[in-house]
């Protein structure tokens, strides 16, 4: 958890983030914190600022067991629009447990501008 804070507050994010246990609210916490660190339009952004809730065009949300890898990965390949960044949060997907192959080996060189957060059970 010092490191996300660490990073939220340098603004130098990992590409991969995985949230996970039994504390439902620091997990739910942290997703927040990432979530608005990630999608906030900076300072420098092109568009500075311009669009309002821009950093929600450029936001994508995956949750439960019937997550197909293909349709997240085409998203992540898919350029952000007057942003920086794809952020895509992926929630109880039970990816980390059931071991999803194409999901995992695309992580292994994930698109520059795609940033993913997993917030898991186990």
């Amino acid at each position: 958890m010092k490191t996300i804070d660490e990073d939220i507050k340098s603004g130098n994010y990992k590409q991969i983030y995985l949230l996970y246990g039994t504390e439902d609210y620091l997990k739910r916490q942290y997703r927040d914190k990432l979530k608005a660190g990630l999608t906030q339009a900076g300072e420098d952004s092109p568009m500075g600022g311009m669009l309002s809730g821009g950093g929600d065009m450029n936001f994508n949300r995956f949750e439960g067991k019937d997550i197909n890898p293909r349709e997240v990965i085409d998203l992540a390949e898919t350029l952000p629009f007057f942003a920086e960044r794809r952020v895509i949060l992926i929630e109880n997907s039970g990816f980390f447990k059931s071991s999803c192959e194409e999901l995992a080996e695309y992580l292994g060189e994930p698109a520059p501008s795609a940033f993913f957060f997993f917030v898991e059970e186990e």
